[in-house]
This record gives C-alpha cells, sequence and structure tokens, in this order.
C-alpha cells in the first residue's frame, strides 16, 4: 500500500527525528514516528495545519512528496470505535499520544487512524525503529500543485 508524506525537502526522510522532537498527536515527545496520508491530497489537507502558506506564491517548491510502500499485511488498522472518545480533540489530548507511543513503542511497523480533518481519510503513523522496518520502499519527487489553488 503506498502512503504519502508531504515535508519541506530538508526534512525529506523516514527517521522520524521531527516527530520524537515536538510530539503529535498519536506520539509523545522522544517517540520517533514518521506521519504519512492515504492521499496526496489528505496529507495536503495534514500539511496545511501545520503550513498555513502553503499554498501562497512559490512556497510549494519547498516541499516534495515521499511516496512510501508499506506491505499490507504489516499495517495495523485501529477500530474506531477502540479509539479514545476525545481523539480528535484540539489540541491533542494525551490519550491519543499515550496509544500511539504504546504501538510505537511495539514491534508494529505501521498503524492507521482517520483523519481529524476528513474522517473519511485515513492517515498512518510509521515505526522507524520497527524490526520490520526495511520492508518499507520510498521515493521522493517534488510536490506540484494546479495553479488555480495557488494563491499569489
Amino acid at each position: 500500500m503506498n502512503v504519502y508524506r508531504i515535508a519541506l525537502n530538508e526534512y525529506c526522510n523516514l527517521r522520524g527525528e521531527g516527530a520524537k522532537r515536538y510530539g503529535g498527536r498519536w506520539n509523545h515527545v522522544g517517540t520517533p514516528a514518521i506521519y504519512a496520508g492515504g492521499s496526496i491530497s489528505v496529507s495536503l489537507l495534514e500539511r496545511l495545519t501545520i503550513d498555513s502558506e502553503l499554498f501562497t506564491s512559490e512556497r510549494y517548491k519547498l516541499y516534495s512528496v515521499m511516496e512510501i510502500h508499506i506491505p499490507k499485511k504489516l499495517i495495523y488498522y485501529i477500530n474506531r470505535k477502540d479509539l479514545p472518545e476525545n481523539w480528535h480533540q484540539i489540541p491533542a489530548p494525551k490519550s491519543t499520544k499515550d496509544l500511539g507511543s504504546s504501538l510505537l513503542n511495539s514491534p508494529k511497523l505501521c498503524f492507521s487512524i482517520p483523519s481529524i480533518l476528513d474522517s473519511s481519510s485515513l492517515n498512518f503513523v510509521i515505526n522507524p525503529l520497527s524490526k520490520d522496518f526495511h520492508l518499507i520502499e520510498s521515493k521522493t519527487y517534488p510536490l506540484s500543485l494546479d495553479p488555480r489553488i495557488l494563491r499569489i
């Protein structure tokens, strides 16, 4: 299965250091993680929450798309009913960080959760410390956008 990560060109890697340094919805500070979306579209939506200027002028050229192939059998799909009741709360609650960090500290390679921005779409959190991490393949290419969505 292919998932997509949109990152500044200088951070296009699979180390999970940004999430380790700053934490995220599904990980505590100190726990490395790689966040990706099930499509480029949902990844763009998620990136906009971090960089609201992404569609302004030529800023998007600072970004690349990482297409990451994960063997589907190694993705753990969390059932929606098993998510903490407040999973979509802003800012991210401790309960989601606890759940995600627990999974990232297990042997699991990747887990899937719904996007808060579009609950019909899935996001994926990849464990760079998993023993199965070597089974991931990735390629990186420049982010290209339809000029109609740019705000110059």
